[in-house]
């Protein structure tokens, strides 16, 4: 039995549509990660006296299905603009699977971080 393919009219939860270099993908299984960086402070004495936490770049991963065999695969460094807590935010691949498939559709496995 296929998968359909999926479309922008008929993304299911936890997915969305990516634009890269020109090319629409379907990413399933989108999520993002927000972190910060702590840093302890100690007294004179070494005693604990506080913390500072510093924003670092949201990162997330995907899996981009693509449409056809002849679908450009992204390439690491390939950038994308999606909106997280409603900020338009700019992100980069950081790094990708090569896509297989055996009586399905190909996927590409991606990680990204967000462009500082």
């Amino acid at each position: 039995m296929a998968i359909p393919y999926l479309t922008a009219a008929t993304l299911p939860y936890g997915s969305r549509a990516l634009a890269l270099g020109g090319v629409t993908y379907i990413a399933n299984s989108f999520s993002t990660s927000s972190s910060l960086q702590v840093i302890d402070r100690q007294d004179e004495l070494g005693a604990p006296n506080g913390a500072v936490g510093i924003r670092q770049p949201i990162t997330g991963s995907a899996s981009l299905q693509l449409a056809t065999a002849s679908t450009a695969i992204p390439d690491p460094g390939d950038s994308f603009a999606i909106t997280v807590d409603a900020v338009s935010l700019t992100f980069f691949i950081t790094e990708r699977s090569m896509p297989e498939s055996q009586n399905g559709f190909k996927m590409v496995d991606i990680s990204f971080r967000e462009s500082v």
